[in-house]
């Protein structure tokens, strides 16, 4: 994958235990401010993220990546677990937490792998 220009991507993996969600948590608000995003965008963002990471935590012995994309006025987290062969979706609260705190999302699961995406960008980018 080309990285754009000034984008900087940070690959984190961690048990898919609820133990490690601290991490996700960690290194999203780390990133997120790297992007320059504010104080509630980096929570809004870090909701969101540990809310997917939640959701696809069913299998201790599985492994979850974030990839994490930082530019300018913009984060978007990549992520994947092994989730087995049952189709993964978000329930309506979550759902809901991430529509209300995420800019775009998506779930989806494709050979018992399930993927996510959120994207966060600053409210100072697109004035």
């Amino acid at each position: 994958m080309l990285l754009g220009m000034g984008e900087h991507r940070v690959t984190v993996s961690f048990p898919a235990v609820p133990e490690y969600l601290r991490l996700a948590r960690i290194a999203t608000a780390d990133a997120a401010s790297r992007a320059g995003l504010d104080y509630e965008e980096i929570d809004d963002v870090r909701i969101a993220v540990s809310e997917l990471c939640s959701v696809v935590s069913l299998d201790p012995t599985a492994v979850v990546t974030l990839v994490f994309h930082v530019n300018p006025g913009e984060l978007v987290v990549e992520g994947e677990a092994r989730t087995g062969t049952a189709a993964i979706a978000a329930n309506e609260l979550s759902i809901a937490i991430l529509s209300a705190v995420a800019d775009d999302h998506s779930i989806s699961t494709t050979g018992g792998v399930t993927t996510f995406r959120v994207a966060k960008t600053s409210r100072q980018s697109t004035v």
